[in-house]
């Protein structure tokens, strides 16, 4: 069975084909700059709602080719359901971080897009802040198909944004977060009876943002 982590790692792959200017290395080339980033990732809850979070093992050497400088891969389940969320979370300079969005970078992977993304908004239940992310299916060729949900974000302050151009947008911001979070659905189109995507993320995404604020640390 395909999983989740799998297709992450190829999109951490190609995601670092992105050109990057030696100046954005020497940004972080102070080690405890970086790890007050990390500690920010590290304090994200691993329970959020009725969601139980886990952490797991991301490929070093890919995460270096991501040119992050920081990161927190996790899986959230609800145990009640069995519904399970798979999460990445980068961090680093705007211009390697914003680079390369899912529909590019999943072919390598094997998979294709299934109908065009989608910009989904939400509003912040602690903050009433408008929220917004890309959310596109993929699947492959193969049989059986696998199929996943993908959405994906970036932000510099723990508000969300289902960004155009985030390169451009957040140009000049110290440290730049870009959020994947992945689950397996029906392939061939088929529906399951509800999408626990937006209770999730309405759950996870306010935690994220109290952990990442600028004076959290």
């Amino acid at each position: 069975m395909l999983r989740v982590a799998v297709i992450l790692f190829a999109i951490a792959v190609l995601g670092a084909a992105g050109v990057t200017e030696v100046a954005h290395s020497r940004r972080w080339a102070d080690p405890e700059a970086a790890q007050q980033v990390q500690e920010k990732l590290d304090a994200i809850p691993l329970a959020v709602g009725l969601w139980t979070g886990k952490i797991a093992e991301f490929n070093p050497q890919v995460i270096r080719q991501t040119k992050a400088i920081a990161h927190t891969y996790r899986v959230y389940s609800r145990e009640k359901s069995g519904e399970a969320f798979d999460v990445l979370l980068l961090a680093g300079d705007p211009g390697d971080i914003g680079t390369h969005d899912p529909e590019r970078c999943y072919g390598g992977a094997g998979f294709k897009p299934v109908g065009n993304r989608r910009r989904v908004e939400l509003t912040d239940p602690v903050t009433a802040r408008p929220l917004s992310y890309w959310s596109a299916r993929f699947e492959t060729e193969t049989f059986p198909a696998v199929a996943l949900q993908v959405i994906w974000a970036w932000t510099a302050d723990g508000n969300w944004n289902a960004s155009d151009d985030a390169r451009f947008e957040y140009v000049g911001r110290p440290v730049l977060y870009k959020l994947y979070v992945t689950r397996r659905v029906g392939a061939g189109g088929a529906k399951v009876a509800t999408d626990p995507t937006d209770d999730f993320l309405t759950e996870f995404l306010p935690a994220v943002r109290k952990s990442l604020a600028p004076d959290s640390h």
